[in-house]
């Protein structure tokens, strides 16, 4: 019995030193990619994508207005201004951050949930929070994600989106419209503006709810505000994402 604790404390001991060595690696090579592109990116105003394409800046974190920032914050990430890359405690977060999305978006070529969420919250919490401040995530945020199909092509980035859905800036949107493209982040196929004109509405009217102070998260993964109607659940919502029970009014 001895000898058998003796051999698995050894296997144990063995097995962590590899983890910690293997995740030490993929820090490094993360902490020199971000100062050897993102930082480099960022003083040219481009950022480039893992298949090697350059994409211009097209808009700046502070050519948001006030409104428009607060309203991305609130939604995508409302501790933004006071986590360090990871947050599992505010209501209305969920799972990932906008440090966390800049890591998924720039760090991998393909995302998988499980051990790419660990090097995912690793890097965002290690590599991205200290290299790169606040602002420059939010402009590298704003660039980066993916608002669904229009007439078959991809459109990425929030100054594209406003053009493509819209065919004005960002700067000039209503409220309303620019609200519209914010609904559309956390799954853009099934809240798209043209394609689901009606559950895109209904999810602008929640998000004004938050905004407005009417309605507040009941946990971390009250993303929705809410529960839905259920012909968006059936739509094929990710099922660690929404827990209806859990809002519903008591």
């Amino acid at each position: 019995m001895k000898k058998f604790l003796k051999y698995t404390g050894l296997f144990l001991l063995i097995f962590l030193t590899l983890i910690s060595a293997y995740y030490s690696y993929i820090l490094y090579k993360a902490h020199g990619y971000t100062e050897k592109i993102i930082s480099k990116d960022l003083q040219e105003s481009q950022w480039r994508q893992l298949n090697g394409a350059v994409k211009k800046l097209e808009i700046l974190g502070h050519d948001l207005s006030k409104r428009q920032r607060e309203i991305l914050i609130k939604v995508q990430d409302p501790g933004f201004y006071d986590h360090r890359g990871i947050d599992l405690c505010t209501p209305g977060a969920g799972l990932t951050t906008i440090t966390q999305a800049i890591v998924k978006k720039l760090y991998f070529e393909q995302f998988r949930p499980g051990v790419a969420k660990i090097k995912q919250s690793l890097i965002a919490r290690f590599v991205v929070n200290d290299l790169i401040s606040k602002e420059d995530q939010l402009t590298l945020f704003i660039n980066a994600m993916y608002f669904g199909r229009v007439d078959g092509r991809p459109v990425i980035g929030l100054e594209s989106a406003a053009k493509a859905y819209y065919n004005r800036p960002v700067i000039v949107l209503t409220e309303e419209q620019y609200i519209s493209l914010i609904a559309m982040m956390i799954m853009p196929g099934t809240f798209h503006i043209i394609d689901h004109p009606a559950w895109n509405r209904d999810r602008v009217r929640r998000i004004q709810a938050l905004v407005d102070g009417t309605y507040k998260p009941k946990g971390l993964m009250d993303q929705f505000y809410g529960e839905l109607p259920r012909d968006v659940i059936k739509a094929g919502l990710p099922p660690v994402s929404y827990f209806g029970d859990s809002y519903k009014d008591r």
